[in-house]
Formats: structure tokens, C-alpha cells, sequence
């Protein structure tokens, strides 16, 4: 569904198979993983531990 997507430029569509991708991955990680991946997301770049 997102190639075809992506081939109509239906760029709504697109992003929404992008975010139920991305939803069902987090939903399968671990507790700890997901709380520690969202909260580097909300870290700003430049202050990111490594």
C-alpha cells in the first residue's frame, strides 16, 4: 500500500502506512525500550547522550 501510495503521490496516505508502521514496531518493544526511545525524541539534537 505505500509504494502505490508513494507511485500516486498520495502523500497523506503514505505517511499514514508510515505511522501504523512505526506504531506496530513501538508496540512490540520492550516497556524500557519504548520509554527510553521517546525520550530521545523529545531530547534536542544538540543534547543527545551518546
Amino acid at each position: 500500500m505505500l509504494a502505490l501510495a508513494l507511485e500516486r503521490r498520495a502523500w497523506s496516505l503514505a505517511a499514514l502506512c508510515l505511522l501504523l508502521g512505526v506504531a506496530d514496531a513501538a508496540a512490540q518493544l520492550p516497556p524500557e525500550t519504548l520509554e527510553r526511545l521517546l525520550e530521545l525524541l523529545e531530547t534536542p539534537r544538540g543534547r543527545r547522550r551518546r
